[in-house]
This record gives C-alpha cells, sequence and structure tokens, in this order.
C-alpha cells in the first residue's frame, strides 16, 4: 500500500516539480547573464578605450554632440487583434565621437527625445556661433554592438547627409536602457519571475518529501487508535481503483489526496465539477465530510470525476451527484442534508 501511495505522490508532483523548473531555467538562460550584467553596473567609456574590445559589454557614454534623428522605431497596440494606434518607441541617432573623430549610433526611447533634441540643438547653435561646444551631455547605458541591416542602411544614408561618403568598416551602436537587445524591465521581470518559479519547484519537492505516504498514514493511525495497519492493507489490497483513487470498504485512499486517507464512514456526500484556469478547464472529484471540512483531487477529465463519483452509490449513507439542492443545503442547512440519507443509514449499520 505505502509503496504505491508513495509512488503515486512522486508521479503525481513530478510533472509539476519539472514543469516549474523547466520554465524557470529557460527565463534565467535567456536573461540570466543580462541580469548579472545589470546588477554589476555600467563600465564608463572613456576616450582611452578601444572599441573593438568594448564590444557586448555593458558601458554608459555621456552623448555631447548629437548630429540629427537618423530613425524612429513605432510600436503598434493592438486589443483583441485590433490596433488602437500606432506610435513612436525609439529614436536612433548620428552622433558625433570627438575622441575618436568617428560617428556612433544612439538609440534612445522615446521619453528621452526630448534630452537628445535639446543636447542637438546646443550642439548646432554652439558650432554655428563658433562658440564652445558642449561640455555636458546626455548620458547613455547600454551594451556596445555593431550596427547591422537596414539600421545601418539609414546610419549611412544620414552620414552621406551630412559629410559625404563614410569609410569606417563597423560602426558602433548603443541601445539606451537595453542588454543585448533586452529592455532592464524585462531583464528584472523575467528574472524575478524565473527566481520564483524555481522557488515553487524546490517548495512542490521538499512538500512531497516532508509528506510522505509513510507520514500521513502514521500520522492518520495516531489520530485513530483502534485503526490498525493491517486493517488499512487489507481493505487497500481489495479496493476498487478509479484512476488514482482506491475506494475500499472503509477507507479511500488516494495520493492526490491532502491526507491520504479518508474514513467512507464520515463522508456525507461526493460530487464533481470543473474549474477554469485561464484557457485550460481542471476537473475534480470532491468529498464533503461529517466534520465539516472539504477533501478533493484532479482528475484528466470529466468521465474519470463521474467514474470515482458513481462508485460512492454502493454506500447507502454517502449522497453522489451534483445537486444544487445539496450544495445549498451543505452551506446553509447541514442538518437537514444529514437527514436525507446519512443520519438514517449510518443509524441502521450502527
Amino acid at each position: 500500500m505505502l509503496k504505491k501511495l508513495r509512488i503515486g505522490q512522486i508521479m503525481d508532483s513530478l510533472w509539476l516539480i519539472l514543469l516549474l523548473g523547466l520554465l524557470s531555467c529557460v527565463m534565467l538562460w535567456n536573461v540570466g547573464f543580462s541580469s548579472i550584467t545589470a546588477l554589476m553596473g555600467t563600465k564608463p567609456l572613456t576616450a582611452n578605450d578601444d572599441l573593438s574590445d568594448m564590444v557586448g559589454k555593458y558601458v554608459s557614454w555621456e552623448v555631447k554632440y548629437p548630429v540629427d534623428e537618423y530613425m524612429e522605431t513605432t510600436k503598434t497596440t493592438k486589443v483583441n487583434g485590433v490596433s488602437t494606434g500606432t506610435k513612436k518607441d525609439r529614436s536612433s541617432w548620428l552622433v558625433l565621437d570627438e575622441d575618436r573623430s568617428i560617428c556612433l549610433s544612439i538609440e534612445v526611447p522615446n521619453k528621452r527625445y526630448d534630452e537628445m533634441v535639446e543636447q542637438s540643438d546646443e550642439f548646432w547653435d554652439n558650432l554655428d556661433n563658433d562658440t564652445y561646444l558642449p561640455s555636458t551631455g546626455v548620458t547613455v547605458s547600454g551594451t556596445l554592438e555593431i550596427l547591422e541591416g537596414e539600421d545601418l542602411d539609414y546610419f549611412e544614408s544620414a552620414m552621406d547627409y551630412y559629410i559625404g561618403s563614410y569609410s569606417e568598416p563597423i560602426v558602433y551602436h548603443i541601445s539606451d536602457g537595453r542588454i543585448h537587445g533586452e529592455t532592464l524591465t524585462n531583464i528584472y521581470g523575467l528574472t524575478a519571475i524565473g527566481v520564483l518559479l524555481l522557488l515553487l519547484a524546490l517548495l512542490a519537492l521538499v512538500k512531497t518529501l516532508k509528506d510522505s505516504a509513510k507520514k500521513l498514514t502514521k500520522e492518520y493511525l495516531a489520530a485513530n487508535p483502534s485503526v490498525t495497519m493491517d486493517a488499512l492493507e487489507k481493505d487497500f489490497a481489495s479496493a476498487q481503483q478509479k484512476g488514482k483513487v482506491f475506494i475500499g470498504r472503509k477507507w479511500s485512499f488516494s495520493a492526490k489526496l491532502d491526507k491520504l486517507i479518508l474514513d467512507n464512514s464520515q463522508i456525507i456526500w461526493v460530487h464533481t465539477g470543473s474549474m477554469r484556469s485561464g484557457r485550460s478547464v481542471n476537473f475534480y472529484v470532491w468529498w464533503e465530510m461529517l466534520d465539516g471540512s472539504t477533501h478533493q483531487v484532479s482528475m484528466s477529465s470529466e468521465k474519470k470525476c463521474t467514474e470515482v463519483m458513481e462508485s460512492y452509490d454502493q454506500f447507502s449513507h454517502i449522497l453522489t451527484g451534483n445537486s444544487s439542492e445539496y450544495a445549498y443545503l451543505l452551506q446553509s442547512d447541514r442538518e437537514t442534508l444529514l437527514d436525507i440519507k446519512y443520519r438514517g443509514q449510518m443509524t441502521n449499520i450502527s
């Protein structure tokens, strides 16, 4: 008995532990290194740094000389598949790096667009008036990357417009507030979710190891001194199995039950139902007990739940079926509910 129930407990928890662990690993693998990078902070990009050695690193740089915006990125919001409008999301700028005599590409979120415009205006005003160039600028932080694809084409078009042909073979790019393409909000959010899922997996594992079939059976025997282990073993051996529920003459057993064992003489009503969780539907069998407690197990289908419920028709004192009247009486008038079947039949039995 204990071996079967223990295996049932492990198998019932194993899929959940593996699922939570897998989801946690996927999330942490995708953003784990980025999260560590974000926590370690940025490395200020100085005039002495070789940009080729800094590619892939999380850097900060003070943008003093923005020449012009060369590209904007928009974002379309949809509700139930219907567009609610398109808004500017990010803007990319052609920026002069005077220390290296090259131009860099800097991308900022739209909320920082006005900062870049003001800095650009100050740069051009000072340049046109032959005054000192700005000594301070807009600090951006992000992974230093190499600009490629369509973004590079837009950048080169802007370069052609302002200074003619551009001979630099590599264009370096910093996307403000992003590490390897992910925003800091996503990185911290996914990391938090990944850690939470990992903790839930560990908690499920600890609970499975802690509440073993042997321990729960010992607790039941301690609470019911008149019951012996031999009696439980014999009843389990002759029990009718319905899915993961074993229905004996005196007791019901299931690895999916929190208490593992139910005394059939204390059951007053067995019914079934379902609960929706997101897009999925979970099916349940519920046992209503004489002491007012409710126990439940989840099953893979409504049919299996019904098979378990109908197996209790063999007991003359137990109500079965999904009656709205029984549900009302359970909440509002338990005495009348007990009078329907339980009291009379249990009196005859005793």
